[in-house]
């Protein structure tokens, strides 16, 4: 087995082995529904593509502080019921 190919089996394998790890940050995507709202209007009322947003729901990546309490306040929520209670 060459270097390289070595390489990329081990990158494989520890990339596999970070997204197992990925918990749920953020319940965004259960609150939507429950507010009636999609992506897409959270999105237009942010200013941010709706990408980011469902990148949001699906946990790949998190909304900072500041944009977590804009999305509750637009929602009309409390900020801790945009959390997980982990």
């Amino acid at each position: 087995m060459t270097y390289k190919r070595k390489k990329i089996i081990i990158f494989v394998s520890q990339f596999k082995m970070l997204n197992m790890e990925v918990k749920d940050l953020n319940r965004l995507k259960l609150v939507l529904v429950q507010k009636k709202r999609t992506a897409v209007w959270l999105a237009g009322e942010l200013g941010v593509s709706p990408v980011t947003v469902s990148k949001w729901c699906s946990q790949k990546t998190q909304p900072d502080l500041k944009t977590l309490s804009r999305i509750a306040e637009l929602l009309e929520v409390d900020k801790r019921e945009l959390l997980t209670e982990d």
